[in-house]
């Protein structure tokens, strides 16, 4: 049976929450339809957030590439402010966007807001613990074994917390690798694909509806007789944990140049199968 893309998945996920929501949530359309009707009320809506650049958003949901790069937020925005960082650090990081499904309790109000006042209303949150990562607390997560121990490589949070010290040199790094398919000649410069080490996978059952998590580089070169061994999800994504070795650079590289760090892999091994 083919997979829905991640991005419908996610929309799915996000009605049945608000028709789960308790009875102080106000749904999302509501607000957007008639923002002076909840003027000046404290509210608690579910809905997608997203952050790039100078844009702090609410909105109805998020439409990417490939499941997880070039996420364009769709639908009417709700201006956000006070979005609290350990809320952040939860959800997906991809094109140098944040974005992921939350539910948030704050001041609401009506006006014009954002860049050029596009925004007709903001929700001022108050108190970080009444912001939820919905995706994170719905779903599994899973992480480098903190046990795991291998001689002469290194976790990407080692890596990255003095990367100028590792620059042109080979290092040998334990995490998730997660891939999605390289677009055709046809399709380059029209559709992204994902190529990283990361920290964590987030995904419903271990295998679907994956995406990366946590401190990321940007890989080119993985062997291709690495990713059958790992776990094959919808779309053609690929990911499992890996201990791969090969050449660290600083830049900006990936979609738009997000990524700082890249990993040229030179050789790697499994460490989790299908």
């Amino acid at each position: 049976m083919r997979r829905l893309p991640h991005w419908i998945i996610a929309g799915l996920f996000f009605l049945l929450l608000a028709c789960t929501a308790g009875s102080g949530s106000v749904p999302f359309y509501e607000l957007v339809a008639d923002p002076s009707r909840y003027h000046g009320q404290e509210v608690t809506v579910l809905g997608f957030y997203y952050q790039k650049g100078g844009e702090q958003l609410l909105v109805i949901g998020v439409r990417t590439d490939d499941g997880f790069q070039n996420p364009v937020p769709l639908g009417q925005a709700i201006w956000v402010e006070g979005m609290p960082s350990e809320v952040l650090e939860r959800l997906n990081m991809a094109s140098g966007a944040i974005y992921g499904m939350v539910e948030v309790t704050g001041q609401f109000e009506a006006g014009s807001f954002g860049p050029e006042g596009r925004c007709p209303a903001r929700l001022v949150v108050r108190d970080p613990r009444r912001v939820v990562a919905l995706e994170a607390a719905q779903m599994r997560e899973d992480w480098v074994p903190a046990g795991l121990s291998l001689p002469d490589t290194l976790r990407l949070a080692d890596l990255l917390q003095n990367p100028e010290a590792y620059r042109g040199q080979t290092v040998s790094v334990v995490a998730f690798y997660y891939a999605t398919p390289k677009p055709s000649p046809e399709e380059a410069g029209q559709k992204g694909y994902t190529s990283v080490l990361a920290e964590g996978i987030r995904s419903l059952d271990g295998v679907h509806n994956a995406v990366p998590i946590g401190k990321q580089i940007w890989v080119e070169g993985m062997p291709p007789d690495v990713p059958p061994q790992l776990h094959q999800a919808e779309n053609g994504i690929v990911h499992g944990l890996v201990r791969a070795t090969g050449i660290f650079q600083v830049g900006r590289y990936g979609p738009d140049g997000a990524y700082s760090y890249r990993l040229n892999v030179r050789r790697a091994e499994p460490l989790s199968s299908r």
